[in-house]
């Protein structure tokens, strides 16, 4: 009596484990998408949170209340005062040599622009230079 597995059988558990590949890898790649857009945005929050720390301590540098009026601190100036790390400028989605917008540069260096509208403050993260310090 012969042990081992015939051609077909080898075939047939090779197109399965195909079939399985097929499925799973659209499935895995989606979740990583999703969780790096996620982590992405959640920067993104940390830098327009951390602007909020730092223009509190800095409260006099606050454009004034007129409305429209804005001014800009670049992710460096909040860096240099030790309110930002390394781990909280690495962007989730850098990819290498990749032409898309978002996924094109490995820190964040822009800058967050502070603007007084309906009353308040707004912050908001571009991935522009600041040319309007606060």
């Amino acid at each position: 009596m012969k042990k081992g597995f015939t051609l077909i059988e080898l075939l047939g558990v090779i197109v399965i484990l195909g079939l399985i590949a097929m499925v799973a890898i659209p499935t895995i790649n989606t979740a990583l998408n999703s969780s790096r857009q996620k982590a992405y945005e959640k920067q993104i929050d940390t830098i327009e949170d951390t602007a909020r720390t730092y223009m509190t301590k800095n409260s006099l540098k606050l454009p004034s209340q007129t409305e429209g009026s804005s001014c800009c601190v670049s992710v460096d100036v909040m860096k240099k005062a030790g309110l930002l790390t390394d781990d909280d400028i690495e962007n989730p989605k850098y990819r290498k040599n990749s032409s898309e917008a978002d996924e094109s540069f490995e820190n964040f260096n822009g800058s967050v622009i502070i603007t007084f509208t309906n009353n308040r403050y707004q912050y908001k993260y571009t991935n522009s230079t600041c040319t309007n310090a606060c």
